[in-house]
């Protein structure tokens, strides 16, 4: 599953709206591996992180507060599913308001 996330997350990273940096990781080679994606905009940070296990993590959390805008546990199957949950976490992440 971790295949899906990696050949996904260039083209995501591509389609970011203007003021939100992003930036892939790798981690460690664990019984699970994983890989996330760390987001930065003037005034939130976001990741996602996914495991090859197909499970997911998706975090939002505001600088300024502290507060925690998006905590979501979940599974992914494919690239389609990813978009998805990068527009969810986008939406918390960049509101058309800020």
């Amino acid at each position: 599953m971790l295949n899906i996330f990696y050949r996904w997350a260039p083209e995501a990273l591509k389609r970011l709206p203007h003021g939100v940096a992003a930036s892939l990781t790798s981690g460690g080679q664990t019984a699970d591996p994983a890989a996330r994606l760390d987001f930065d905009a003037p005034t939130r940070i976001g990741r996602i992180t996914c495991w090859d296990s197909g499970s997911f993590y998706a975090e939002v959390l505001d600088v300024e507060s502290g507060d925690n805008l998006l905590g979501q546990h979940g599974r992914f199957d494919s690239a389609a599913s990813l978009s998805q949950l990068l527009q969810t976490l986008l939406d918390k992440l960049h509101p058309a308001s800020l």
